[in-house]
């Protein structure tokens, strides 16, 4: 009885009686996100998928030999577990990227630690040598003049 209800109502729709579809829908609305939501653990996109659900089923006749409620269920049930999937795979590239990141920002670090021990032994051995010489290297590797300018400077002083 009450699968000859639906497809009459769905019948109507399909002859232009959208009042057929919204009874259809407030009969199955809350059912189907109950369903959905017991899948995805999500209110509020249980809400979304439903809609979607009837959006499918507004846009696409139902199969042939199926009963309107079986299709409906069916539809919520392969719409449900595309969210699960493409949630889990979202999940998987954001997992992958902030490792990425952190591996990046670890070897920033690392580089930027290293860097700076460098930059301490330079200083040390640097300061180990003659004026003279700590002069020509922090004006030629510092300052970034050229042999030929570092050597004008240096003679002028000396």
């Amino acid at each position: 009885m009450e699968k000859d209800l639906d497809t009459k109502l769905y019948n109507e729709y399909l002859n232009g009686e959208k009042e057929a579809f919204e009874l259809l829908y407030n009969k199955y609305k809350n059912k189907i996100q109950y369903f959905i939501y017991n899948i995805i653990k999500d209110y509020e996109k249980s809400e979304d998928i439903t809609q979607e659900v009837f959006i499918y089923l507004l846009q696409n006749k139902v199969r042939e030999n199926c009963s309107l409620k079986y299709y409906i269920y069916l539809i919520a049930r392969s719409r449900a577990y595309n969210y699960i999937n493409l949630e889990r795979r979202r999940s998987e590239l954001n997992d992958k990227y902030s490792l990425f990141e952190s591996e990046k920002i670890e070897n920033d670090v690392s580089d930027f630690i290293i860097k700076k021990e460098k930059e301490k032994e330079l200083i040390k051995a640097i300061n180990m040598l003659n004026d003279k010489y700590k002069n020509a290297i922090y004006l030629i590797k510092i300052e970034e003049l050229s042999y030929k300018e570092t050597s004008e400077i240096l003679r002028r002083n000396n």
